[in-house]
């Protein structure tokens, strides 16, 4: 193995070539000796040029990365190639390691050391009448929304089989949708309902009439268990900025006006804001309002006036909607999708929006907004501020205590939210994936 290495902008940059097997390992454990200095802290690994990785390869990486990070830093890989990668996710290091698709996103990563005190109070802030906004910006790199489905096919209960993805866990790290777990399509077709994937977990409401939600935390994707989906939306990307939400009213914020804000911010302080903004989110619960469709969407089962779900007729028998405030003081995970209807929206594809949101004319004319979440509810875990906001989602998750997820109403009221939002260039719809 071949091992080049050179610095751009004082970062170390290795570029490895040819097997990382365990003898491929020993020449860059050697290599890494010789030319890491004491002022480095991270390091980009360009993987361009190596077809093959096994264990042996893997733990050259952590060591490095464990050095980095006792040094507050971490690495980066960028470039890999498609069997080094499904290495990776296999043995569960694509969730520990920072992946790039090119040299130019790694070497802006992360703006923030992942371990470096990051102090809040100098950091920019935008100031609206509802919030106080700080943000930190973690990534310059861009981020897009993967499609598949069409949320019309939902409101207007035309599912069918052909019209059901799959999609590994690893695919789908946030999203949105509708959708069920099970073996077979008759397992989950029936009782496809509101879903939400975040922080490595899949948690959907089965409208089996137990109004019970269930999840699935898997410890590592083998790609065997997948979730099935007729509409989904997910981030494909990082997060770009996490920002503080601090409300000035003791009632708290809502959904819509956290939004609102976001999007006045962008226009003003980020150019690569396009109108369309993806959400993550923890955050301090003052009045929870839900809604979550009760029968599975699928055509045998469409109202027989052929309105959409929605419809006056139709709503109270299809939709289970909570307009008395829950949860109060209790936790939320959220994701979801904004689109700012004031914003030039003319570099997406009218087709594409349209598949996201149902976007009638009649009813947009005097919104200034559309807005798609959904969020999950555990027992009360004390909100911090923090730059890594997926790891933090991730070990709530893991530890929290799970009390319910639904589709989220844009007036549900919050105190305090930390948020990662990302600014989304490019909707496109994914290939349909072996069901």
């Amino acid at each position: 193995m071949n091992i080049n290495s050179e610095r751009i902008d004082g970062v170390l940059v290795v570029a490895p070539e040819g097997r990382l097997d365990a003898y491929g390992a020993l020449a860059l454990d050697e290599a890494l000796d010789d030319i890491i200095q004491e002022k480095d802290s991270f390091i980009v690994f360009n993987m361009d040029s190596v077809s093959y990785l096994s264990s042996g390869g893997i733990r050259s990486l952590l060591r490095a990365e464990r050095i980095m990070r006792d040094r507050g830093g971490q690495i980066s890989l960028c470039n890999v190639n498609p069997y080094p990668m499904e290495v990776l996710k296999m043995a569960g290091f694509d969730q520990i390691f920072s992946f790039h698709h090119t040299m130019e996103d790694a070497m802006e990563y992360p703006l923030v050391p992942e371990n470096s005190a990051v102090d809040w109070g100098q950091l920019l802030k935008y100031d609206d009448e509802h919030v106080l906004l700080t943000i930190l910006e973690v990534s310059q790199d861009t981020a897009a929304l993967k499609i598949v489905g069409d949320i019309s096919k939902v409101l207007y209960a035309q599912l069918g089989v052909e019209d059901i993805y799959s999609r590994k866990f690893s695919d789908t790290e946030y999203s949105i949708g509708l959708g069920g777990l099970g073996e077979k399509i008759h397992d989950f077709m029936g009782i496809m309902g509101e879903m939400i994937t975040i922080g490595g977990t899949m948690v959907w409401l089965p409208t089996d009439e137990h109004d019970t939600p269930d999840f699935l935390i898997p410890a590592r994707d083998t790609g065997i268990v997948t979730i099935h989906t007729g509409f989904n939306a997910a981030l494909d990307g990082n997060f770009q900025d996490i920002v503080m939400v601090e409300s000035k009213k003791e009632e708290g914020f809502t959904v819509d006006e956290l939004y609102s804000a976001i999007f006045q911010m962008a226009r003003k302080m980020r150019p690569s804001f396009k109108g369309v903004i993806s959400v993550a989110m923890q955050a301090d619960i003052g009045e929870f309002y839900s809604s979550g469709v009760k029968i599975s969407p699928i055509k045998k089962l469409a109202p027989k006036n052929r309105e959409m779900i929605m419809h006056p007729d139709n709503i109270a028998f299809w939709m289970n909607i909570s307009d008395h405030p829950t949860f109060q003081g209790e936790t939320m995970l959220g994701f979801g999708v904004g689109v700012d209807l004031e914003s030039d929206l003319s570099r997406f594809d009218e087709e594409v929006l349209g598949s996201l949101f149902y976007m009638h004319p009649a009813n947009i004319g005097n919104q200034k907004m559309l807005l798609h979440n959904h969020a999950v509810v555990f027992k009360h875990i004390p909100l911090e501020k923090n730059q890594d906001l997926d790891v933090q989602i991730r070990k709530i998750v893991k530890d929290g205590e799970f009390l319910d997820m639904r589709h989220l109403l844009d007036n549900t009221r919050l105190k305090h939210a930390l948020i990662g939002v990302s600014y989304i260039s490019n909707i496109c719809f994914e290939e349909n994936k072996k069901k």
